[in-house]
């Protein structure tokens, strides 16, 4: 879970050449198509600011100004504190502090915004980098997705920003239409969750292109959304605030318009990780790239429509970490892997697995030209199967097998 991010205040407004928030820098041209890089479900874009560095955002749609994550950019760019302002999530800690400030130009291949605002936090309270395995230094939504109708998809790993003048909106094979509401710079969707005794419950969800899980839905914000009684309790993602605890589980289906799904793997954060939460008895969740990467997605937010149409990975079961174990990378190029948390009561906690311990090599394998989602796949095979770990405690090496088990 990435952070709801929300600011009480308006940024002034944009102010381009000739032209107000991102654009594409060809007139000539109606539509601009990039390969993207996925890393532990998040898609990241490298941006050039100001022709002096480029910085790697996550294209999260549950943002709205653009932040800047890594405090140390302000200094390496040479970039103006405007005002301070107090940034609210979700989360245990206090609220967090944070500087508008502004760049001349930020840009990636084919798209550009000029005297572009941007918010930057004084602490990496998110430390994405250690999430994602590779450097990351904020994080752009609305202020992008806006200005464009821009397809994803994730198979190909591809994005295609069109200017929505141009865009014609064809419903092809199997694609439904939605409508999208734009509230606070966040795209919510109505959906439906069959969650006990075969009832069907609406929900109002936050579209999170940012959230690594599948579903997460809020207790107290409808009489049929609990907890159901199969469940283990843990971290279950990270926001401005702090770490947001709870506890996941499977719901019986989750329909969105005629798309179903079944068992799908939802989170259910305690009521006291959202109490900072602005908004929160308006919706009942939101919903991650666990579920919206088994679709094509079609973002028009000028028109407030939604296009998805499913993907070969739709049906695929939903799995849930059968070792215990949550990663986090480390080492100054954030490729070496470490025991960021491990469950109470999995594998990883009866082996006396330990948080900082480092993963050296799996099942033989040296893990140095893995990535983070090659060795989350290869710990967390199916229950009933084994996985031995060659790890590192401080200048112990030792090795550990793990009889691997479906919790939920």
């Amino acid at each position: 879970m990435l952070p709801f991010l929300f600011v009480p205040l308006v940024l002034e407004a944009q102010n381009a050449n000739n032209f107000i928030g991102f654009h594409l820098k060809s007139l000539r041209k109606h539509s601009f198509k990039y390969n993207f890089k996925q890393y532990n479900n998040l898609i990241v874009i490298p941006m050039e600011v100001n022709g002096i560095d480029t910085l790697n955002f996550v294209l999260d749609s549950g943002v709205g100004y653009t932040l800047i994550t890594d405090p140390n950019v302000m200094e390496k760019l040479n970039l103006p504190c405007l005002r301070k302002i107090k940034v609210a999530g979700a989360g245990e800690d206090e609220e967090l502090i944070g500087c508008i400030s502004s760049v001349e130009k930020i840009q990636f291949k084919g798209i550009e915004a000029n005297n572009h605002s941007l918010i930057i936090l004084e602490e990496d309270i998110l430390q994405l980098s250690r999430y994602a395995g590779i450097k990351i230094h904020g994080l752009i939504g609305y202020d992008i997705l806006s200005r464009f109708v821009v397809e994803i998809n994730f198979l190909n790993q591809t994005l295609i920003f069109t200017d929505p003048m141009y865009y014609k909106q064809k419903l092809g094979k199997k694609e439904e239409l939605f409508t999208l509401s734009i509230e606070e710079m966040k795209p919510y969707v109505q959906a439906e969750a069959i969650l006990k005794n075969s009832t069907s419950t609406p929900l109002k969800l936050i579209l999170d292109t940012g959230a690594g899980h599948s579903l997460s839905l809020d207790t107290g914000t409808h009489p049929d959304i609990r907890v159901p009684d199969r469940f283990v309790t843990s971290q279950i993602g990270v926001t401005l605030n702090g770490a947001v605890k709870g506890a996941i589980a499977r719901i019986e289906k989750f329909r969105l318009g005629s798309f179903e799904m079944e068992k799908v793997i939802t989170a259910f954060p305690d009521s006291t990780s959202l109490r900072f939460m602005r908004g929160i008895n308006q919706r009942q969740g939101n919903l991650g790239c666990g579920v919206l990467k088994r679709f094509h997605i079609t973002f028009n937010y000028p028109h407030e429509k939604l296009i998805l149409k499913p993907n070969r990975h739709f049906k695929t079961p939903f799995e849930f970490n059968t070792s215990g174990i949550e990663l986090v990378a480390s080492g100054s190029e954030y490729d070496e892997f470490e025991i960021g948390s491990v469950r109470k009561g999995s594998p990883a906690f009866e082996a006396d697995l330990r948080r900082g311990d480092k993963i050296i090599a799996i099942d033989g394998e040296m893990i140095h030209n893995m990535d983070m989602n090659q060795i989350y796949k290869l710990i967390n095979k199916k229950g009933g199967e084994r996985t031995d770990l060659f790890m590192k405690r401080y200048n112990t090496f030792f090795i550990v097998s793990l009889l691997l088990q479906e919790p939920i």
